[in-house]
């Protein structure tokens, strides 16, 4: 019987098992933490549920969507999400709306967007200028006067780093709009097709994101599969161009499992941050010491009120303010805080082991809380308890040079016969719930021998 080790269990390697258990195979994930669901897990506290941020299930593959649908029933609610941008006083829908725009900004502003897009757009005609940076890419599109405003701040305090330091990469991949004149079709009503990004109703279960990951895991229990929790991956086993087995650490104790198989969803610097071998390996430790992820920390506060506002979520671009997104889990499912009560989660960037990943656990819920009475939010008095949350993985950074040090850790791992990386941390690839799911299941195709492709876009 062949074993395929599959190491993380978040939604990427959790649906690769998915695919593969009951097919004969011995599936055996390996998580470092001690529950499922990754990035996309759900803590549950004191009758309150809380995820790693927000999460919602969209999806263009129907096949996929049926598959969650009938493994989840009667759980899976149908939701709407109402997000905004709150800067400078403001709150402006999200999407644009072409009335709000016009009700909270003057004339003034609004000239200078269309003059600095008009300028960008005859300036680039004539210099060519770059799409290098994620700043560059931003002001081609949009103009001076709009990156300044919505982009600038926003994207330093999430990322940690200068706008002009970061790829273009990340604003094509995540900025539906093309450039100002999108935008004012879309305020005119002229758009006729909705990015991803805009798309107001999305699947949720009643119990958090991570519901569905549970339901997944307890499928593949029912199959045969083996989950192993709070085991930390260690070092492969190679033997020339094949892995014969992983070492991994359980209760401060090496356990080596043999495979025929390895699909690694963990981040991909981990995965190959302890080589043995000549030039190759020198060359893939470069690579992983010079590739970096932005963390994050989650203040979750159970609240005695029976909702704050009407949004799912918020955005604060404002660099003065620590959180640069608030949300609402109760917006999201009903079920995620007991009857009148709600509460809040606030996502606060960082790096690790950094000032604010390291700070006292009151100091920064002292420093939230002003915070969001600075932006219009009291509840300071209505608090029944909080506590947070870390991910120290949350998001791949797009640095100028990133792509040739992942060419290098893909190169080679693709000079392996049995080894997949998968999912946005083993890509280190910014995607979405739904495409990490297709990817481990991709994934598990080509172990099946289903697909003949190697390489996983």
């Amino acid at each position: 019987m062949e074993t395929v080790v599959i190491l993380g269990g978040g939604p990427c390697g959790l649906s690769a098992a998915w695919e593969l258990s009951g097919t004969g195979k011995n599936v055996v994930i390996i998580e470092a933490h001690s529950s499922l669901g990754g990035l996309c897990k759900t803590v549950r506290y004191k009758g309150f549920n809380f995820d790693l941020g927000g999460h919602r299930l969209i999806s263009e593959n129907k096949e996929l969507l049926g598959k969650i649908s009938e493994l989840m029933g009667d759980e899976l609610l149908v939701s709407e999400r109402i997000s905004t941008i709150r800067l400078n006083g403001s709150e402006f829908q999200y999407p644009l709306s072409a009335g709000d725009i016009m009700r909270q900004t003057d004339i003034r502003f609004l000239s200078r967007c269309l003059i600095d897009y008009a300028y960008q757009s005859i300036y680039k005609r004539i210099k060519h200028s770059s799409d290098t940076s994620f700043e560059e890419w931003v002001i081609n599109r949009f103009g001076q006067k709009l990156y300044n405003t919505f982009f600038r701040d926003y994207t330093r305090k999430l990322w940690g780093i200068p706008p002009c330091k970061l790829s273009s990469d990340w604003a094509a991949e995540r900025i539906s709009l093309l450039n100002l004149w999108d935008v004012i079709l879309r305020l005119c009503g002229s758009e006729k097709n909705t990015p991803r990004t805009y798309t107001r109703n999305f699947f949720y279960p009643k119990q958090g994101i991570g519901q569905i990951f549970e339901y997944i895991a307890e499928e593949i229990k029912e199959n045969g599969g083996s989950i192993i929790l709070n085991a930390r991956f260690k070092k492969l086993l190679l033997e020339g161009d094949r892995v014969k087995g992983v070492i991994y650490d359980i209760n401060g104790k090496d356990e080596v499992i043999d495979c025929d198989w390895v699909i690694s969803t963990i981040p991909i610097t981990d995965f190959l941050c302890d080589l043995d071998g000549g030039g190759d390996c020198q060359d893939v430790s470069e690579a992983v010491r010079s590739l970096r992820y932005r963390s994050l920390r989650f203040l979750n506060i159970l609240i005695d009120k029976p909702e704050i506002g009407k949004n799912t979520w918020t955005y604060i671009p404002d660099r003065k303010y620590i959180m640069t997104r608030i949300q609402e889990p109760g917006k999201r499912s009903p079920y995620n805080a007991p009857d009148g009560k709600t509460s809040l989660i606030l996502e606060i960037p960082c790096s690790y082991n950094d000032e604010v990943w390291n700070m006292p656990d009151d100091l920064l819920f002292k420093r939230c809380i002003n915070d969001l009475l600075k932006l219009g939010i009291d509840i300071k008095d209505n608090v029944i308890d909080y506590f947070y949350t870390r991910e120290k993985h949350a998001y791949p950074i797009y640095q100028l040079d990133y792509k040739y040090h992942l060419k290098v850790l893909a190169s080679f791992l693709d000079s392996k016969e049995n080894i997949l990386a998968s999912g946005r941390n083993g890509l280190f690839r910014y995607i979405f719930m739904d495409r990490a799911m297709e990817l481990g299941i991709e994934a598990a195709m080509i172990v099946e021998g289903k697909k003949k492709l190697r390489v996983i876009n």
